[in-house]
């Protein structure tokens, strides 16, 4: 039976390898690591290590001391060597359960806020496997383990609120838990995830699909909750606390793998999820702009003034913009120069004995963090999934219309002159207009139907600019077919005037505009607040996520708005 690896919801945030040379004796330690599943005997394993510390290898035992009496040695702090010892535990307990694997070692937290995370611990040559383990060695989204009397109940629910529910319930068993050498080292919670925040945060994004998403996912885990109370409460362990159950629930949807049948027209086969220990400590490396993008580059955007301007003087204001573009190309490429894949580790499909394979994707040097990407996903997945908001992601997006009905109606109401008859355009009736509009649109998605992007065109009925200045070609469609005004000539495979085009990206840089003007706050504001001291991990997290959101917008503006893009 072959298994296709398909990534789900799992989260650490992003952060740096950090390296430091230390050749004294601390008191406390600013650095700590251990190495993991290098084989006995893999001379470039842990005797390359470039940090003074005790390492392990397969059977978690360790590689070599420190002399106390040295005094170049490195001194650990109390917090250090008991996370350290959990991590050696955590080790044998998953070598003890058949994970094998060479070359990368856990890279641990330190005082600069960042987590755990995986590192090589010697050179790894491009497809060398790091790590393989069995996908039942985790906590398994199965009937396994849940109280007899739950699984009516469970089976129904979604699978992040039952394998909340089997954390919980291993949690409950304390040191008697098969699972309490990994759980040691769970988080209890994800604080960045909008499960866990307050009304005031959620309303914080600024982004009004995003404020909705967030309130329908709190109430959808707020109405399982008092499901379970109420029908099987030794389900949650027989701990009743909603916030506990929310947090589980915020742990499991950053951490948890999926797996998908390749024969899915076996019942009998279906997606298999499931935390996996060691591997959900690889954080998130996926396509991203290089650091001279972005809001925290230093760069300037006039973000008032692409946001300025009435509504009925929209026009001015995008060319204006658009006329800023062109004169400045080089502050425009500076925003988003070419992305880089910054992924280090991926992994294969799973073999017939149910192990899964994860093997480096390039060369990777000492020290090179172990990054896997999460998929080509907007900031809204990972932030409502994973807690956080990447910050120069070349796969964020923004919703400018909910669908084609919305669509039209804005263009309607900005544009009376084209649809009430009257004025130089006033050649055409509405009707004949709507109808070219709606035909050019079924022929772009005629054409995107022998794409890749053909299934998501089928099922995302919004309309979205990216970043980069792209944009939906179904809206670019919409309001250029209005302008054309012919419906048989779309159908027939005329094509529109090049004026019909640049009219319509005006008109999508106009809405854009009115978007960004909608949001309280500016990038430049939101930098300020970034850079402020004692941030709660829900407001870090929300302004991220705005800001990115608006420089996608503030792109649009600029590419759009001069009829280009």
């Amino acid at each position: 039976m072959a298994l296709l690896a398909v990534p789900c919801v799992r989260l650490l945030p992003r952060v740096g390898v950090a390296h430091f040379g230390v050749t004294k004796r601390h008191k406390k330690s600013t650095i700590t690591r251990a190495s993991f599943v290098d084989q006995p005997g893999d001379d470039a394993g842990p005797a390359t290590s470039t940090k003074l510390k005790p390492e392990f290898i397969a059977d978690g035992s360790e590689t070599r001391s420190i002399d106390d009496d040295d005094d170049d040695a490195y001194v650990e702090s109390e917090e250090e060597l008991t996370e350290r010892l959990a991590v050696g535990a955590l080790v044998r307990w998953c070598v003890e359960r058949g994970a094998s694997g060479s070359g990368l070692s856990v890279r641990l937290p330190d005082d600069k806020h960042c987590g755990r995370g995986l590192e090589a611990s010697r050179d790894i040559e491009k497809d060398t496997t790091v790590l393989r383990m069995p996908l039942d060695m985790g906590i398994c989204d199965q009937q396994e383990g849940h109280p007899t009397d739950a699984w009516e109940t469970m089976q129904s629910a979604p699978w992040g609120v039952r394998l909340a529910c089997r954390v919980l319930q291993e949690r409950a068993k304390g040191i008697d838990s098969e699972y309490a050498p990994y759980l040691q080292l769970v988080p209890t919670k994800v604080p960045g995830s909008p499960l866990l925040w307050d009304e005031a945060d959620v309303l914080g994004l600024q982004y009004p699909p995003a404020v909705a998403e967030a309130r329908e996912m709190r109430a959808a885990v707020l109405k399982w909750h008092g499901i379970l109370v109420d029908k099987c409460p030794s389900a949650l362990g027989n701990n009743l606390n909603y916030a506990t159950f929310a947090e589980a629930v915020s742990v499991v949807h950053s951490r948890t793998y999926g797996v998908a049948s390749a024969e899915t027209n076996k019942k009998s086969e279906g997606y298999f999820r499931a935390l996996l220990p060691l591997a959900d400590l690889l954080n998130h490396g996926g396509d991203e702009y290089p650091a001279s993008a972005g809001f925290l580059s230093g760069r300037e955007f006039d973000t008032e003034t692409a946001a300025a301007g009435s509504t009925s003087n929209a026009n001015d204001t995008i060319k204006s913009v658009g006329n800023d573009t062109k004169s400045n190309a080089t502050a425009t490429n500076k925003m988003w120069p070419p992305s880089q894949v910054t992924d280090t580790v991926s992994w294969s499909t799973v073999d017939d004995a149910g192990v899964i394979e994860f093997a480096a994707t390039k060369a990777m040097r000492c020290g090179t963090e172990a990054t896997m990407s999460y998929g080509e996903r907007s900031n809204d997945h990972f932030l409502m999934y994973y807690g956080f908001a990447p910050l120069r992601n070349c796969h964020d997006d923004v919703v400018v219309f909910a669908d084609i009905e919305h669509a039209l109606s804005w263009h309607m109401v900005f544009h009376p002159e084209v649809w009430d008859g009257v004025g130089f355009l006033g050649d055409q009736t509405a009707s004949a207009r709507e109808e070219a509009a709606r035909s050019a649109v079924r022929a772009t998605e005629n054409l995107l139907a022998t794409t890749k992007d053909g299934a998501l065109v089928a099922s995302e009925p919004r309309m979205k600019v990216l970043t980069g200045g792209r944009c939906d070609a179904r809206l670019v469609s919409l309001f250029a077919g209005a302008y054309a005004g012919n419906g048989d000539g779309v159908v027939g495979g005329k094509e529109m005037l090049a004026v019909d085009i640049k009219s319509a990206k005006l008109d999508i840089a106009k809405r854009c505009a009115e978007l960004l003007r909608q949001m309280p706050t500016t990038v430049a504001r939101d930098c300020e607040i970034l850079h402020g001291d004692a941030l709660s991990d829900a407001t870090r997290a929300a302004v991220s996520y705005r800001c990115h959101k608006k420089e996608v917008l503030q792109d649009a503006i600029r590419e759009l708005g001069s009829g280009g893009g």
